[in-house]
């Protein structure tokens, strides 16, 4: 890899033919950044070798010299990662139209993307990660058939546009931000979508995705989920894992209300919740796994509900209540005055205790997410 530590060091390498892999900046976040214009600093029409790039705290500014688009969809460039630079808003033109499979602009300061920025930029893999946007206009992101995925993950966006996502979307990231509400078309056109999560937002319900009939993997864990519509679900025949937990879900039909097909093999989380009881009468648990820990389950009725989920146990819930130091069910005081307030008061302190008790407990659920930049084996100096 060949390092440049600026825009300046860059521009006097002399053999910028020969680049396979090039990174521009330093690691540290204090080093000197410049107002550039990429299309003028990297005339990608040179770099006929070039399959990797990285600017590491390299840009204070995104300059617009003139409304002319630049195209590089025949290049050899596969990775292109922005990483620490300040791009506040990002309009039409700012960046030329790449064809790679992933595109990085993980933490970049980005506030704003004007419609059409990457509307026509050919992009398998883009994640816009750890930025400050708070809404997603319409054509703003890629929208040609290459793309797959698109992570948008602690940001701040409470809105998206209806047509903001291309069809070809595989894998859809919206976690960690800051919704309450998804309008009903944002999914109606991404029939192809295999994997989407919406955890660690605020929604109180989930949001109309009865047409995503190919998704394989829902999260919609850490929210404020309390019902859940019935037959949401009975169309996803492909759907393997489930993620409700950590939510305030408490009705003891829930199972019942998912309608997951028979024999549908599947994993459903409801880890952290508010249930106290599960009724599972004409449910099959045939092909399921229901993960359960952490609900403060009525303990005169646990030895039954025990019974019933037997063979169908995450290895999570087998662990913890294999451990013995861990809270599974409650013992409720009942009192008709005092019966609400009390049950809260409980089953807060129940979920207080378990996370504790948890603290050096390892039972995570998540899949693994690609790491946003590759390793580096060996580097060479800009300066020859």
């Amino acid at each position: 890899m060949t390092i440049c530590d600026s825009f300046e060091d860059f521009k006097n390498y002399p053999h910028k033919e020969n680049l396979n892999k090039l990174m521009i900046g330093s690691e540290s976040t204090t080093a000197k950044k410049s107002s550039v214009d990429l299309r003028t600093v990297l005339d990608f029409g040179y770099y006929y070798k070039l399959t990797d790039l990285y600017v590491i705290n390299a840009i204070d500014n995104l300059e617009l010299e003139s409304g002319d688009s630049c195209s590089y969809t025949n290049l050899p460039l596969e990775y292109v990662t922005f990483y620490g630079n300040l791009f506040k808003t990002i309009e039409k033109y700012h960046f030329p139209v790449y064809a790679v499979k992933k595109f990085n602009l993980v933490n970049n300061n980005i506030e704003a993307i004007k419609s059409w920025a990457f509307a026509d930029h050919h992009i398998e893999n883009m994640d816009l990660s750890d930025n400050l946007m708070e809404d997603i206009e319409a054509g703003a992101l890629p929208q040609t058939s290459v793309t797959k995925t698109i992570i948008i993950k602690n940001n701040k966006l409470t809105h998206i546009e209806v047509g903001s996502f291309p069809s070809s979307l595989e894998v859809l990231n919206l976690g960690w931000n800051k919704f309450r509400h998804i309008q009903d078309e944002i999914f109606e056109n991404l029939l192809k979508l295999k994997e989407l999560t919406l955890s660690h937002n605020n929604f109180k319900e989930i949001p109309r995705v009865n047409s995503l009939t190919q998704l394989v993997i829902f999260d919609m864990s850490f929210n404020a989920i309390s019902t859940v519509s019935e037959g949401v679900f009975k169309d996803m025949k492909r759907l393997k894992f489930l993620d409700l937990s950590n939510n305030n879900i408490e009705s003891p039909l829930l199972i019942q209300r998912l309608q997951i097909p028979v024999n549908q093999e599947i994993t459903i989380s409801l880890a952290l919740n508010r249930l106290m009881k599960l009724d599972l009468t004409n449910v099959s648990l045939d092909e399921k796994t229901l993960v359960l820990y952490g609900n403060p389950w009525h303990c005169h009725l646990w030895t039954s509900l025990k019974t019933e989920l037997s063979g169908h146990e995450s290895q999570c819930d087998l662990k913890l209540s294999s451990r013995g130091n861990i809270p599974y069910c409650v013992s409720f005081r009942y009192n008709i005055y005092t019966m609400e307030y009390e049950s809260k008061n409980e089953i807060d302190r129940f979920h207080q205790v378990v996370r504790s008790s948890m603290k050096n407990f390892e039972c995570d659920l998540a899949l693994p997410r690609n790491e946003w930049l590759s390793n580096v084996h060996y580097m060479v100096s800009c300066v020859a």
